[in-house]
């Protein structure tokens, strides 16, 4: 960079770049000490019905027809039954949570399983359409 650039012209870029720098490094402080100051807000602050029986039997409406759809057209591409397990039982524990969860499970532990639920789920779509696209694809 010296050689190519003039003293001025390194010093205005050197100047700039520190600038930029504490930017970025004040956005990064800001974030960082806001972020635990949201995180425990966040449930005041969510709308009741986000946490309502009646939107997690929502949700599953759209869930369970179109995760059943996409895995049983999948498969009958791919033929992969990890694919449709893995999907399957992302399926049953939403479903199981979101049917039984209210009742019996705790705020914490309807979350934590809804979660891994809809892990297994995105792991099993991204699964659905990596083999898709491979049994698609021409062969040379």
């Amino acid at each position: 960079m010296a050689a190519v650039l003039p003293p001025e012209k390194r010093s205005a870029n050197a100047v700039l770049l520190d600038r930029a720098g504490i930017c970025v490094s004040a956005l990064c402080l800001v974030q960082c000490l806001l972020l635990p100051i949201i995180v425990a807000g966040a449930p005041v602050l969510a709308l009741p019905f986000f946490d309502s029986e009646i939107f997690h039997l929502l949700l599953l409406g759209l869930i369970l027809p179109i995760g059943s759809i996409a895995f049983y057209l999948g498969y009958r591409v791919h033929a992969s039954r990890a694919t449709v397990l893995l999907g399957a039982v992302g399926i049953g524990i939403v479903f199981v949570t979101a049917v039984f969860g209210h009742d019996h499970l705790s705020a914490m532990a309807s979350a934590l399983w809804t979660s891994l639920g809809g892990f297994f789920l995105i792991t099993a779509h991204v699964m659905n359409l990596r083999n898709r696209r491979a049994c698609l694809r021409p062969q040379p």
